[in-house]
């Protein structure tokens, strides 16, 4: 941690015990509120910037399908945005963020304590918590990571939580937070070279390569899932989240209303899966919101979807300053944040706030490095330009065309054209086609499509067996209900290989 000077003072005293335990609690990240007064020590274009984006979420908003409701949210979270922007400006200096050491090693700590005590088989489990989900224990063991490498202080403290943030990586089985970690790793050792870093780089990877071994001969599931390429159905959400921005393509539907769009008939709001398998239910207050914690697991799809063109541009206006702010500093544990959390939005929304703590330290990690922002406007734009294209890949797979060895033939399809109010709508096909597994994807359209069933089957001697779908269908008088046939991979880069579209009134 760098040394507090008079340019650079000690943050208010709430500061470090919020931060310590934010990992933990993440229920007090509204707190960062208390921090929008800090914002003052800004460098004046950095105030245009945070303008920029603010207006470039509030115009769209007010031609949303709920302007109101939608000016709202986009306001609130604005103002936690720039609340966590003004933790960072008042921490003046991303090394200060090995505070969170404290609440990540608790996190760690009561993950392993959780899944030993549940008696849960790590041979068929993921590492699980009382409160997170395998993917949040993931990035928590990214940041622990990063700490452990890119912070000052005394290897007392630093390698048992290197070495407490490693096993919690891969014990969760995410693959993006791993992916994240990576990168996150090489991009702080480009700005931080030298001997004794270097060496803490070799040991970790020593050490990771050697728990990827491991576990791999004692056949853990978690870390076996570490090496698969599957998207695990990503491909499927990515379609439906397409159908939501054609259908509002300059307004958007409004911040945290594209969990609305992503809900099933009758589907309930839900906070986080247990390990258990059970989900609780949202507050009454989340709830009218519409789901808002289902997301489109890409940042601009996400904000394409919610906000239009308009705000996807302000998002990543912002963006491009603070990745510059960071080179241009030579951050080696900002940039490692920045880095790591921004390739993991290619299948994941790190960046949403509120979040299990994640989102909310890359704002913070903002607001310290944007404190030393050198303002170049070709430079933020060129920056900016990279990352949309790098982080938009998995929309503009959608351009090309699907690659089919065979085309597929609906040979029998049984669809009534009528379906009784509140009552299962029933659906029967077959097809013939390339021998072969693919996946039947059933979806629902008003505005935009959901999907509302996905069957696995097989191609054997040219047919299908017969596909069966029954589900509820929406509440409207008319609704369009859609067969699609996929792949029995989901990737990146899939694409419906058929498509049947038919009319279903009530």
């Amino acid at each position: 941690m760098s040394v507090p000077t008079q340019a650079n003072p000690p943050p208010p005293r709430w500061i470090p015990p919020w931060l310590a335990v934010l990992p933990a609690a993440y229920v007090l990240s509204p707190l960062a509120l208390l921090a929008l007064p800090q914002l003052r020590r800004l460098p004046r274009p950095v105030w245009w910037l945070l303008g920029f984006y603010a207006l470039s979420q509030q115009l769209p908003a007010l031609f949303a399908p709920e302007p109101v409701l939608a000016s709202l949210l986009a306001l609130a979270r604005t103002l936690l945005m720039l609340g966590l922007i003004g933790v960072g400006v008042a921490l003046g200096d991303s090394g200060r963020l090995r505070m969170m050491g404290w609440g990540l090693a608790l996190v760690f700590l009561t993950a392993l304590i959780f899944t030993g005590l549940g008696g849960a088989d790590l041979i068929i489990q993921r590492l699980s918590h009382p409160y997170m989900t395998p993917i949040t224990l993931g990035v928590a063991g990214a940041f622990g990571v990063w700490i452990a490498l890119f912070c000052t202080g005394k290897l007392l403290w630093r390698v048992p939580l290197g070495l407490l943030a490693t096993a919690v990586l891969l014990l969760s089985g995410s693959r993006g937070a791993l992916a994240a970690m990576l990168v996150g790793v090489g991009a702080g050792f480009i700005v931080r070279r030298g001997s004794r870093v270097l060496a803490g780089v070799l040991a970790g990877a020593a050490l990771l390569a050697g728990g990827i071994f491991l576990g791999r001969q004692l056949d853990l599931s978690a870390v076996i899932r570490l090496s698969s390429a599957d998207t695990t159905g990503r491909d499927v959400l990515w379609y439906d989240v397409l159908s939501v921005i054609q259908s509002e393509p300059w307004s958007g539907v409004g911040s945290y209303r594209l969990g609305a769009r992503l809900t099933p008939p009758g589907g309930s709001c839900e906070l986080f899966v247990s390990p258990a398998g059970s989900a609780p239910e949202c507050p009454a207050w989340v709830e009218s919101l519409g789901n808002p914690w289902l997301i489109a697991h890409n940042v601009t799809m996400q904000q394409l979807a919610e906000t239009g063109p308009l705000g996807l541009l302000g998002l990543f206006v912002l963006l491009g300053a603070v990745v510059l702010a960071a080179i241009q500093a030579r951050s080696a544990l900002g940039l490692a944040v920045l880095s790591g959390l921004l390739i993991a939005t290619l299948n994941d929304n790190t960046l949403l706030v509120p979040s299990p703590f994640f989102a909310e330290v890359f704002w913070i990690t903002a607001g310290a490095l944007l404190m030393h922002l050198q303002f170049t406007g070709a430079g933020i734009g060129l920056t900016a330009t990279g990352l949309l294209t790098v982080l938009s890949l998995p929309m503009l797979s959608f351009l090309r065309s699907p690659a089919s060895p065979q085309e597929l033939e609906l040979t029998f399809l049984n669809a009534p054209p009528t379906a009784q109010a509140a009552q299962p709508y029933r659906a029967l096909a077959q097809l013939e086609g390339a021998p072969g597994r693919y996946r039947a994807v059933w979806r629902g359209c008003l505005d935009s499509c959901l999907s509302l069933q996905t069957q696995p089957f097989e191609i054997r001697e040219g047919t299908s067996p017969v596909l069966i779908f029954e589900k509820t269908l929406f509440p409207a008088d008319r609704q369009q209900v859609e067969l699609l046939i996929y792949p029995e991979r989901s990737s990146e880069s899939s694409l419906p290989l058929g498509r049947r579209r038919w009319e279903v009134s009530q």
